[in-house]
């Protein structure tokens, strides 16, 4: 995690690569590409512990 407490306000947020529809329209994979361990312990990093239970369904930040 990062020391910053505005580290949210730094790094930008990346979303995961999505599955063009073309694509999905001939399986049933994940839609969402995974991010590297870096990529996701960088993007956790961003979160400020605000308690708001509303980035379970998306990240205000």
């Amino acid at each position: 995690m990062m020391d910053k407490n505005l580290q949210f306000l730094e790094l930008k947020r990346m979303d995961p690569k999505v599955t063009p529809a073309p694509t999905r329209l001939k399986d049933y994979k994940e839609i969402y590409g995974h991010y590297t361990i870096k990529q996701a312990s960088e993007q956790s990093g961003r979160c400020i512990e605000c308690g708001n239970p509303y980035c379970e369904w998306k990240c205000p930040v």
